[in-house]
């Protein structure tokens, strides 16, 4: 990795403080730039800091302010296989640079971020429903498909299944990248390390974080300002009442970025986000990828509807009216019981006949979906 010695200077002062950026752009601006800042602490000399910058954060700057020791920081991130992109680097994120507060430095593993196509951010609750993960696997594939990269944070839920979907799009050149709340080396969480290493290999993994934090409270809501910020829009595939999406939707009004939100049932709890969204005129309704693709010229007459309708021609009278119930929701068997008059041993029946014809399945809390 080679860096002039502007992005010397960078590295030197993300080192230093972290992802502090308001504290870096004070020091910065109070010793007449970035450079000047630097070659004081090299020399030893005067530095103005800021009233809020604490004791240890100065004399980390000074203390770290050598050749040598970036020259250290730069061969261990070579070894992790980890790149340094910093405001001033040709592969910084252009839509990134333009926020309010973009990183001092974004630490990435895969491939060059300047090579990113049409990036679009695909989010949503981390404990969603089966419908919430179905959509955002559909959204991943269907964007990955026809261009686009799907930005998300790989948390569990959404995230995931939306990175997962953009990676079963084998014709996608760069499918997805995922933005960390910790450093760049550490997948969070564990869950998720095969997937991590399947972004890295065919995208790539990024953290404004140096490698080896841990992540935390406060690392999260900072993390979803630069996966708003690195995307031309934002989609949000389910949300409940009070969900962590809301503070990635807020950056991303702030940011001038679009925002897209997927219609749920109005009886489900895990839709009263979107649905608030839209019809607060905060998000448009998405109906299906082309209500995105349509706003960055990628239209396409082609796209096959989200949900594909199994055959149901053939089913008999009692299983055409389990899979009407079904058509309302995710139902246990015991619930189907109650609402179809069955006996217990005829909705057994009946599911499995169902269930092995592929027109439903049993999810992980023994409830059935079509």
């Amino acid at each position: 990795m080679e860096l002039d010695q502007k992005e010397r200077a960078w590295l030197w002062l993300s080192d230093s403080l972290g992802a502090a950026v308001t504290a870096a752009e004070k020091l910065i601006f109070r010793n007449d730039g970035l450079l000047p800042l630097f070659d004081a602490a090299l020399k030893r000399g005067p530095v103005g800091f800021p009233d809020e910058l604490k004791p240890k954060q100065r004399a980390d700057l000074i203390a770290k302010a050598s050749q040598s020791y970036i020259d250290s920081l730069i061969s261990a991130y070579d070894k992790m296989g980890v790149a340094c992109v910093t405001r001033d680097s040709e592969g910084y994120p252009r839509l990134l640079r333009e926020i309010y507060d973009p990183p001092l430095l974004l630490f990435v593993k895969g491939r060059p971020l300047q090579q990113i196509p049409l990036p679009v951010a695909v989010i949503g609750a981390r404990k969603c429903s089966d419908y919430g993960r179905q959509m955002a696997a559909y959204f991943g594939h269907e964007l990955a498909s026809h261009g686009a990269c799907v930005v998300s944070g790989l948390a569990a839920g959404c995230d995931s299944a939306a990175a997962n979907g953009a990676l079963t799009a084998k014709s996608a050149a760069y499918p997805t990248v995922a933005v960390l709340g910790s450093g760049v080396d550490i997948a969070y969480p564990a869950s998720s390390s095969a997937l991590y290493e399947a972004i890295a290999e065919r995208g790539s993994v990024v953290s404004e974080l140096k490698p080896g934090t841990r992540p935390g409270k406060s690392t999260f809501p900072q993390r979803n300002r630069i996966i708003s910020g690195m995307s031309k829009g934002v989609l949000v595939c389910e949300a409940g009442a009070t969900s962590g999406t809301r503070i990635t939707v807020d950056f991303a009004h702030e940011q001038g970025r679009d925002v897209f939100a997927v219609p749920g049932r109005l009886t489900d709890l895990m839709s009263v986000g979107t649905n608030g969204l839209i019809k607060s005129g905060a998000a448009k309704p998405v109906f299906g990828v082309d209500d995105i693709l349509y706003e960055y010229g990628l239209f396409t007459v082609d796209s096959p509807p989200p949900v594909r309708r199994a055959d149901t021609s053939k089913l008999s009278a009692p299983q055409r009216k389990l899979y009407e119930l079904l058509l309302l929701g995710e139902k246990t068997a015991d619930t189907l019981c109650e609402q179809s008059g069955f006996s217990a041993s005829d909705v057994n029946m009946y599911l499995t006949e169902m269930e092995l014809s592929g027109i439903i399945r049993q999810l992980p809390k023994g409830e059935y979906s079509l």
